[in-house]
């Protein structure tokens, strides 16, 4: 007599499906009211013409990798890390340059690191968010790859030569750091990793990108892939990093792979609060009504509000004259 098939492990199958298609429900019909609402607070306010000159990132680049580190008060933390940085860039041979962006920093950090060689020291006039100094860092950038890396020391900012690696021997168009992929490790905060966990849950629900981790600071891109995105990107905090995955998707930017990485014990006291993570709940809208609402990603709006320019302390000759 033929034995029956066990069936319990198909139900659960089922449930578990119907259980994510019934979160992604909850969360999708409500995020289609609230964006909508804040669609309408963004409309009101001043539009005018996009500062990111799209034209400059598509200019011939002049040196094989940039990497944009954007730092707020860091303190300590951020001499350590570009000079380790800087040290792994020259002793695998690569030709770089390294755009240290201050995002309105007021503890003199910018001072730290101006007499290292090969770093570019840009201001922000005042504080503005990370994705402001990122946008600032990306549309200055001479790379044929450009590369990013939190000031935090938390994320070892070598893992860019590795990336850089990956992405010419696979002829990757984005290559970034995932903590939950295997070979990751990390040393965050109990509350980070729970408020991190439930930010892939609501990213996932909401835009289905097929990227576990949009947030950890470590990326790479190459130059025509950032210039197709970054002028369409609006969000100046920390949800440029999903911005930018959502536009990429909608530029047709299929060559993304993601790497594993080690997140160390914080040098620089950590950014997770109340506040941030709800404005970065509300930023997340606001690219999910963008992205369903308007053209926004498609190219078809040109108009944003105003980013102050950033003023360059440290400028390379070349970048003088243009």
């Amino acid at each position: 007599m033929a034995q029956m098939t066990p069936q319990i492990p198909t139900v659960l199958l089922q449930s578990r499906v119907l259980a994510r298609q019934l979160v992604r429900l909850l969360i999708v019909v409500p995020a289609f009211v609230i964006a909508g609402l804040l669609l309408m607070v963004d409309r009101r306010r001043p539009a005018v013409q996009s500062p990111v000159p799209a034209q400059s990132l598509r200019q011939a680049p002049e040196v094989e990798l940039s990497v944009v580190i954007p730092f707020y008060n860091p303190g300590d933390a951020l001499r350590p890390n570009v000079l380790e940085l800087v040290s792994a860039l020259r002793t695998d041979g690569i030709s770089h340059e390294v755009l240290a962006v201050s995002d309105g920093s007021t503890d003199g950090s910018e001072a730290s690191i101006a007499d290292i060689d090969g770093v570019r020291v840009i201001t922000q006039p005042r504080n503005m968010g990370k994705g402001a100094a990122l946008h600032s860092g990306f549309s200055q950038a001479r790379g044929q790859y450009l590369g990013m890396v939190d000031a935090d020391g938390d994320i070892d900012p070598t893992y860019l030569c590795d990336y850089l690696q990956r992405a010419k021997a696979h002829n990757l168009e984005v290559v970034y750091a995932n903590k939950y992929l295997a070979g990751s490790q990390s040393a965050a905060s109990s509350l980070r990793k729970v408020v991190s966990r439930g930010f892939v849950t609501f990213v996932t629900a909401l835009f289905d990108l097929g990227v576990t981790d949009t947030q950890t600071g470590c990326k790479l891109f190459r130059r025509d892939a950032m210039a197709k995105v970054l002028p369409n990107l609006r969000e100046q905090r920390f949800a440029f990093d999903l911005e930018f995955f959502v536009a990429a998707k909608q530029a047709g930017i299929s060559g993304m792979q993601a790497a594993p990485v080690e997140l160390r014990e914080r040098l620089a006291g950590s950014s997770v609060g109340v506040k941030a993570i709800l404005r970065t709940i509300g930023e997340a809208l606001s690219v999910f009504g963008r992205l369903h609402l308007t053209g926004t990603y498609r190219g078809e709006t040109a108009t944003v509000t105003a980013l102050p320019v950033a003023q360059p302390v440290h400028l390379i000759p070349e970048l003088q004259a243009a």
